[in-house]
Order: C-alpha cells, then sequence, then structure tokens
C-alpha cells in the first residue's frame, strides 16, 4: 500500500469477483458512505467535537436514525448477505484501498466487492467496489473504485479514528 494514514486491524473479510452495472456500483457507494458515516458518528460520540454539545447530540441522533433505515431498507430488500462466508484476518486498511494475507489472491485489474465488517458492535458488512491491483507475496491489494466525496471523507475519518485508537493503545 502507498506511504500514508492507514490502519491495521482484524476483522471479518471477504472478497467477490463481480461486475456490477453503474446503478448496482452507485448504491453500493451510497450504501458504504451512509453505513460508515453513521459508524463513525456514534464510535465518535465520546470524542471532542469544536462544535456545540447540542451539535454533537444531534449529529449522533441523525446518525443513529441513518442507520436505523439504512438497515430497514436492507431487511425490506432482502440483500443479499454473505455474512457466513466472512474470515477474519488482518487488513491494512487505507482511505482508498486496503490488503490482507491470502494465498491465491485476485488477478489484477479485476472489479470486486470487498465485504468487510468495520466494527465488532454493529454486525453490519460493508461492500465496496475495488479493483484488484498486483498482489504481493501473499497478500492481496485492492483500489477501491469509483469513490464518492462523501465515501472518501467517511473512510478517511473511519481509518484516522483508528490509527489514532491503535496510537493510544500502544503509548497508553
Amino acid at each position: 500500500m502507498p506511504d500514508g494514514l492507514a490502519c491495521t486491524l482484524r476483522m471479518p473479510l471477504a472478497w467477490h469477483t463481480v461486475q456490477l452495472d453503474p446503478h448496482a456500483r452507485q448504491s453500493r457507494i451510497v450504501e458504504a458512505a451512509l453505513l460508515l458515516n453513521a459508524l463513525n458518528q456514534m464510535e465518535s460520540s465520546h470524542e471532542l467535537d469544536t462544535g456545540g454539545a447540542e451539535n454533537r447530540r444531534l449529529d449522533r441522533i441523525e446518525a443513529k436514525l441513518d442507520l436505523a433505515l439504512f438497515l430497514l431498507a436492507r431487511k425490506l430488500e432482502n440483500a443479499d448477505t454473505n455474512s457466513d462466508t466472512l474470515t477474519p484476518c488482518e487488513v491494512e486498511l487505507t482511505p482508498s484501498g486496503a490488503q490482507w494475507p491470502y494465498p491465491a489472491p485476485p488477478a489484477a485489474g479485476s472489479e470486486l466487492i470487498v465485504e468487510f465488517q468495520p466494527s465488532e458492535t454493529l454486525p453490519l458488512s460493508l461492500k465496496l467496489p475495488a479493483i484488484a491491483l498486483e498482489p504481493l507475496s501473499g497478500l492481496a491489494r485492492v483500489s477501491f473504485s469509483e469513490r464518492s466525496e462523501a465515501l472518501d471523507e467517511a473512510l478517511y475519518q473511519f481509518v484516522f479514528r483508528r490509527h489514532r485508537q491503535a496510537i493510544r493503545a500502544r503509548t497508553g
């Protein structure tokens, strides 16, 4: 992975080779941004913010409502969930991609869906469109494709917060 902001965490992960039509790809991107934004809001509720306490409280409530609506919509549409096939592994995550140990990584250039559970407390899987990069000695590597500005920001916040937590754990 390129130098820069990254975090390494153990989480359930799977990947599937798939070619999505533009509507399905956009739907995955919007869904991923919504889920990560809600998760970022809920997990950062104890951290200090420059806004007032009331604004932080409203942001958390809005994130929880967004997540509740997302869960309801997923349940109503009977979304395909492959949670049974997710395998816990060490994942190095950046705002633009990921890498993890895998004996037979996907071929470079393959279109994929990378599915992982970013939170232990919320057993929801995040499904991100990705392009396989050239593997490195037993490591699968991907670049998340066609990210929206909202998804970029949510991924950055998620990785930044997890990176900061790892530093605190090492020094604390």
